[in-house]
């Protein structure tokens, strides 16, 4: 999700799955997969870079859980599922 202000200055966390598309009308528009608007006051450039950064984290953390899982694996520390 990403922190994002709607004109009247209030917060908003956006679920960036549910977004459509974004466009400047001059205002930045975001459309969501259901139809609804929500006009912000970020850039059109700020709102592609904080969903860049967003998904770049999501990536790392998945990076490291998965490399964690694999190193106690291997050092046989793993957890019995039966």
């Amino acid at each position: 999700m990403i922190l994002l202000t709607k004109l009247d200055k209030q917060k908003v966390l956006v679920l960036i799955d549910s977004i459509k598309y974004v466009e400047a009308t001059p205002d930045t528009l975001i459309r969501f997969i259901n139809g609804d608007m929500l006009i912000v006051t970020e850039s059109l450039q700020d709102v592609s870079n904080l969903v860049f950064e967003f998904k770049t984290k999501c990536l790392a953390n998945a990076s490291i859980s998965t490399a964690s899982a694999a190193a106690m694996t291997s050092s046989g520390d793993s957890a019995s599922w039966t």
